[in-house]
């Protein structure tokens, strides 16, 4: 059943206390068909506001799936303490982020299957003047857009993943299971969706972008739309929290962690049993201050090519991160006497990369897990791995400073080293890349883009789309009031 969408002026008259208002214009349309519609913004977004003044909600009316109140006024709920009631709480909230994580990567893959195609098919210049190769074949193609597709299959396998977990707290709720396992299962769902979505939005945003410069002046053709597909995006780094905020909500988590009287030493000494999670996310800080004291032993290109070397420095990433962040915070909250200001002050270079990097520890982890699984054939593993080991490298060498200033990399070649390494998975999966893209592509119509059509019959494809636009042969309708009544001096002649 469709959505039914009520006019301010009836909900006014259902309830008089409150006002209602239409939406106002978000942003500048993009064209006249987003003019005419939904003032510039997309079409599932509705801009309008409600003002309540003394509004009763009938107690039947509540939501009260984690609390209620009595008809005598009495505050009552299943759970035992605020933990678990908190848990539950955001396990409500998590759907939504979820949902955009989802979306973002659906954008993406997008924009990563049409510039792919037309990079494949595109031919320009070539090692001799009779003869052009796809604009694909170029290295510096290849980077720019292969470590997009890369990340398009791993924040898809891991958004499709969270999703099952989510489901698995909301049917164990709706059996009435109240534990303290749930509760903290759906805490630390609300930490992997808060950072999620944060990195699956801007990821997509950057790779659309990217796509369409890659793309040349095809790219910015609107028929071929990436620009919708950047327009469409754009609002998911927004809504159901800033991106920058609701990092904080999975740092505060992490954080959370090394807080008396679970300090890191004493949870070490007591076997680590604290820092088991249900979803196995934080297991690996069992190893805290061992991994501390790690160091990147190699330094050649095959070193990084390794997966298990590649998850140990993320690893390794995450606690020196969370280390700097908790002494930060400390730091701070000791000068200022004032969590709410040592929180602040702890973000920028601290705690909000931290949660950066413990979700792109957790995507790639999941991923490799994904891979090395029965569910996956044989005969795939090996270019799945190298996506895999791809994404890792490009999202690492992003933190290459961190890893040179906690001292866990040394050295000028271990640096060009990664650098090598990323470079030779681009050349590795550049055969396979459309392939690859053929597997997550909808189909033409879906995809709706000439230049990204399955038959990499670019021009034909891209003529026809042409033609099949209203008046492409005429004149433009200002053409004669331009001319009108000008001798041909006149039109020659210079008017700066």
């Amino acid at each position: 059943m469709a959505p039914i969408t009520l006019s301010p002026l009836v909900l006014g008259a259902m309830l008089p206390s409150a006002a209602f208002g239409e939406r106002a214009k978000a942003q500048e349309p993009c064209d006249k068909l987003q003019e005419d519609l939904h003032d510039g913004s997309p079409p599932f977004l509705l801009h309008r506001f409600a003002m309540f003044n003394k509004v009763r909600i009938p107690r039947q009316n509540l939501l009260d799936q984690s609390g209620n109140v009595t008809s005598e006024g009495t505050y009552n709920t299943p759970f035992k303490d605020v933990r678990q009631r908190l848990g539950a709480s955001l396990g409500s909230l998590s759907s939504g982020r979820i949902s955009i994580i989802s979306i973002s990567v659906v954008n993406l893959k997008l924009a990563v299957s049409i510039a792919i195609r037309f990079s494949a098919t595109r031919c320009q210049f070539g090692p001799t003047d009779k003869e052009e190769i796809p604009v694909l074949e170029y290295p510096l193609q290849q980077w720019r857009l292969l470590p997009y597709l890369a990340a398009a299959y791993a924040l898809d396998h891991f958004s499709k993943t969270l999703f099952l977990d989510l489901m698995e707290v909301q049917r164990a709720r709706l059996r009435g299971d109240h534990s303290d396992r749930q509760a903290e299962l759906g805490r630390e769902i609300h930490a992997l969706a808060s950072a999620g979505k944060p990195l699956a939005s801007w990821t997509a945003q950057r790779g659309i972008q990217e796509c369409r410069e890659a793309c040349g002046g095809h790219g910015y053709l609107a028929m071929n739309r990436l620009g919708n597909l950047r327009d469409d995006n754009d609002p998911n780094c927004t809504y159901e929290g800033d991106n920058n905020v609701l990092l904080q909500q999975t740092s505060n988590y992490l954080l959370s962690l090394l807080e008396p009287p679970l300090q890191v030493t004493e949870v070490c000494a007591q076997g680590g049993a604290h820092f088991t999670s249900p979803l196995k996310t934080l297991d690996f800080l069992e190893a805290y201050p061992g991994i501390l004291g790690q160091k990147f032993m190699g330094s050649s290109k095959a070193d990084w090519l390794d997966s298990a070397a590649l998850l140990a420095a993320y690893r390794w990433l995450v606690c020196y991160l969370l280390r700097e962040s908790h002494q930060r915070y400390c730091q701070e909250k000791k000068s200022r006497g004032s969590d709410f200001e040592a929180r602040n002050n702890s973000q920028v270079y601290g705690c909000r990369p931290l949660a950066l990097a413990f979700m792109e520890l957790t995507v790639l982890q999941r991923f490799q897990e994904h891979i090395h699984s029965s569910s996956v054939p044989s005969s795939l593993r090996t270019v799945l791995g190298q996506l895999s080991t791809l994404y890792g490298l490009w999202c690492l060498s992003q933190h290459m400073a961190l890893l040179y200033r906690g001292g866990y990399i040394s050295g000028e070649q271990t640096g060009r080293a990664m650098e090598d390494a990323i470079l030779t998975l681009c050349v590795q999966l550049k055969d396979d890349a459309v392939a690859l893209v053929d597997v997550i592509a909808p189909s033409d119509f879906v995809l709706g883009s000439p230049i990204g059509k399955a038959d990499g019959e670019l021009y034909k494809n891209l003529w026809a789309a042409i033609l099949q636009q209203s008046g492409v042969l005429e004149r433009a309708s200002w053409w004669p009031e331009f001319t009108a009544n000008k001798s041909v001096a006149d039109r020659l002649k210079s008017q700066l």
